[in-house]
Order: structure tokens, then C-alpha cells, then sequence
């Protein structure tokens, strides 16, 4: 029986959140039993608990690197801001609470297949909760986009007890009328482990009083929550709509062949440690007994000591390993060298381009799909805003600026500065086109940036006073 069988059959012996969903709420999960026994898979590796994990193969932790170095490339130079009225700027400071922690939630989003952000009220601010192995997507658009699903909280303690709290999202039709969103709130009892039990009242838990069981919303146009998925094709399912993990498919046994090579070049040089062999009779005295092996020793004529010093095979285990990494790489579109040791790829200048455009495209795709999921946030934050009447209504447009900082080159970049300074100094450039490049800002606040400019309006301040 292969590790794959094993861990189905580990798997299978569990309760899959997505049934307690079905039960709880008469909806079926978007995922199969498929989808959902890799989704476990997705987030073994990501833990670093790989079904093949053994007291011989220790896991490198590829899987949450892959994800960690994608996030990041991605997120370089990103921002966000939402103006336009009084509400858009209140939705603004909710949103760069968000920003601080966009780094894990898209890492997580990309290793665990899909990732959901929740804004909700706590005072007079929105916060975000997000959801990976805790959400349950049920329906789907045309577009793809995820409009229903099943959210389980973290275990909550009462007293001695445990609960759980599953709150279900989805438009339904009403006769006569346009669809209505609706939200359900349901209570179960738990353990620390946050299994489904038998339901009990929401007033149960102190906390959950104030919910309401159901409640019937008009007038929104898309969910009260965002979801981001991998720009990935689905392998597994083709034609679902839901997501799959960066190192879905065939990337997972190249991650599992990675940590296996991995330990045999470990014990390559475990096994090959220098020994001395010597006769029990010897004199042991001051000897290191690390390299020292006393014994009865069956020696040529005179021979006290045979010494074992095998020749190392660590360069081939170690090229080996260095093109499975290279392979993972490639799959996961990152630039040969990410994890990969550099110095064992070819660095001309026209590969060191090819790589990194690689991983920029890699990146333009999850920028695309994170931008629309963040657009979702915050249309669900200016929902909120009018249902708990947290800000006055106003219209609101949001700005994105994501850079290129996966083709940005530090050193690069300073030359190709210099350059510019030293066409703005002979009359070639402007200075505030300078500024509009290099800064960021539009031509009105160039303008008004450069020193003479600052000067000429303190000037014109002085003669109306």
C-alpha cells in the first residue's frame, strides 16, 4: 500500500466538515469527497505533517515556502486605498488593518486551494476574519465566483463545555421578487479539536446571544464575504469552480520525493563518518570514542587498528536533489534559485530574465485574482456600513498599486535613476516628470512638489494675507 492509500484511509476514518455543513443547513457542499481529500493533503504538507513523514524522512517544509515566497514577490509594492466620501474613507482605515496581514492570508490562500475573508462588526470598527480549512463553499456564479458557503468558527469554552458556531451565506430565490441574501447561525456542541456534535441554542454560549437564527438582507448585489482562489486550472475536477492548491497534482510527489533524496544525503553522510577500528585490548585511554570503535578485532599479523574512511557520494544526491527543486520550481512558476541552490543554475543574463519573467507572470496572475477577491472585501465592508450604520452613505472608488518588484533589480534601478537625473540636468526631462516616475505622484502633485513651485504658492499665501 502506497503513502497516497495510507493517508485516504487515515483520511476516511475522520468527519469531514462539509457533511456536518450538509446536515446542518440541506446544502451540498461545492467540494467532493475528492476535492475534499486533497484539500487535507493541501494542508498536511503545509503544516509540515506529510502522510510520508516517518522517523527516517523529515520534511523540508517546501510546500509553505513555495506559498511564503509567491506572497511575497507579490505583495512587494502593494497598496490599497479607498477614497470618495465620508464612508470610503471609513472603509479605508478598516482596509489597511487588513493590509498588515495580507502577506499569510494569500500564502495560505495559495498552498490551501482558497482562502475567505469575513468583515464583521466589533464597535464602531470592521475586521476581517479569514477562513481556510474553516470554510465550506456551496454555490458557485457563472463567473465563477463563490456566493454561498458554510463558516465554522474556532471552539469556543463555556464553563466545562465546548461549541462551535456554523453560519451559512447564500442568495435564494423569493417568489415575485429579486433573490435575497440570507444568513443562518446554528450552534453544536464541541471539543477542543472543534468536532460537530449535537445542536444546541445559540444562547448557549454567551457571546452568540446577540445572533439572530436567520436573517433576510435586500438590496446587495454580492456576498458579505470575499474569496480568493489560486489562478490555477483545476486538475483534479476539471470544470469545478473551486480552487486548488500551487503545489497541487504532480508537484506533490516531487515535494515528497525532494524531502526522501533529501534524508539519504543526510545519512550519505552519517554512514560515511570516519572510524577506527581497534582491538578491545588496545589502550582506550584519551581516545575519542566517536571515531574510536573497540572490539574484538580480526586484523592482519601485528594490526591493532583498521581505519574506515569510505569515499563520500554527496555530489550526485546532491545534484539530484537540486534538479527536483528546480522541477518544483518550474511547476509552481518561480524563478530557478528560489529554492533551488543559485550556484547550481546557469546565470547568463538572457536565463536570469527568462526565470524571473516566469515568476512576474506567476505573479500578474495572483495579483489579478487577489485584487478581485479584495474588491469583494470591500463591497462587503460598505454593506455593513449602511446595514449597522457605521459610516453615511457615500460612493467609493479603490486604487491598486502593485509595482513590478518581481523584474525590479535594485542595482538596476539606481543606474537607470542616475540616468534620468542626469537627463533632467541637460534639458531632456522635466523635473516633475522625474517625480511622476520615480514617486509615483500624478503631474498636479509633482508640480506642486518641486521647490520653486512650494516657494511661488507661499509667496501668493503672503500677498492675500
Amino acid at each position: 500500500m502506497g503513502w497516497i492509500d495510507r493517508f485516504l484511509r487515515k483520511f476516511n476514518r475522520r468527519s469531514a466538515p462539509a457533511g456536518a455543513a450538509q446536515k446542518a443547513f440541506g446544502v451540498r457542499p461545492a467540494a467532493s469527497q475528492q476535492m475534499e481529500e486533497n484539500s487535507s493533503l493541501w494542508w498536511s504538507l503545509y503544516t509540515d505533517n506529510p502522510p510520508w513523514e516517518t522517523c527516517d524522512v523529515h520534511p523540508l517544509g517546501l510546500p509553505s515556502k513555495i506559498g511564503r515566497e509567491l506572497a511575497r514577490s507579490t505583495l512587494t509594492e502593494f497598496s490599497v486605498s479607498v477614497s470618495g466620501s465620508a464612508r470610503a474613507e471609513y472603509i479605508n482605515r478598516q482596509m489597511q488593518t487588513v493590509v498588515n496581514r495580507l502577506g499569510v492570508i494569500l500564502e495560505r490562500g495559495l498552498c490551501l486551494g482558497g482562502v475567505a475573508l469575513k468583515p464583521y462588526q466589533d464597535g464602531a470598527q470592521l475586521l476581517a476574519e479569514e477562513f481556510t480549512t474553516g470554510f465550506t463553499p456551496t454555490r458557485f456564479d457563472g463567473a465563477g465566483r463563490c456566493i454561498g458557503g458554510v463558516f465554522q468558527s474556532a471552539p469556543v469554552r463555556q464553563g466545562n463545555e465546548w461549541f462551535v458556531r456554523l453560519e451559512y451565506h447564500d442568495f435564494i430565490p423569493r417568489a415575485g421578487g429579486p433573490e435575497v441574501y440570507v444568513i443562518e447561525n446554528k450552534a453544536f456542541r464541541s471539543g477542543p479539536d472543534g468536532g460537530i456534535g449535537a445542536q444546541v441554542p445559540l444562547k448557549t454560549v454567551d457571546e452568540w446571544a446577540q445572533y439572530a437564527e436567520r436573517m433576510e438582507i435586500e438590496g446587495i448585489e454580492g456576498p458579505l464575504f470575499a474569496y480568493f482562489k489560486p489562478p490555477a486550472s483545476n486538475n483534479i475536477e476539471p470544470g469545478s469552480s473551486l480552487g486548488v492548491s500551487i503545489y497541487a497534482g504532480a508537484t506533490v510527489d516531487l515535494i515528497r520525493q525532494a524531502d526522501e533524496l533529501w534524508e539519504q544525503l543526510q545519512w550519505e553522510y552519517k554512514s560515511g563518518e570516519r572510524k577506527i577500528y581497534a582491538d578491545e585490548l588496545a589502550d582506550s585511554a584519551g581516545l575519542d570514542g566517536r571515531i574510536f570503535v573497540f572490539g574484538p578485532f580480526s586484523g592482519g599479523k601485528g594490526e591493532f587498528f583498521q581505519q574506515f574512511s569510505p569515499e563520500f557520494r554527496d555530489d550526485p544526491l546532491y545534484r539530484g536533489v537540486q534538479r527536483i527543486l528546480q522541477r518544483i520550481e518550474y511547476n509552481t512558476g518561480l524563478a530557478y534559485g528560489t529554492l533551488s541552490d543559485p550556484q547550481s543554475v546557469e546565470k547568463t543574463a538572457t536565463e536570469i530574465l527568462a526565470a524571473r519573467q516566469r515568476q512576474y507572470v506567476t505573479c500578474k496572475d495572483i495579483q489579478g485574482a487577489f485584487q478581485a477577491a479584495l474588491d469583494g472585501l470591500v463591497y462587503a465592508m460598505d454593506a455593513l456600513c449602511g446595514l449597522a450604520q457605521l459610516a453615511p452613505a457615500g460612493a467609493y472608488e479603490v486604487a491598486y498599486n502593485w509595482g513590478d518588484g518581481v523584474l525590479d533589480d535594485p542595482e538596476t534601478r539606481r543606474q537607470d535613476m542616475a540616468l534620468d537625473m542626469q537627463q533632467v540636468a541637460a534639458g531632456l526631462m522635466c523635473d516633475w516628470e522625474f517625480r511622476m516616475k520615480w514617486y509615483g505622484e500624478d503631474e498636479q502633485t509633482a508640480r506642486q512638489m518641486l521647490p520653486g513651485a512650494r516657494d511661488m504658492v507661499e509667496e501668493e499665501q503672503d500677498e492675500v494675507e
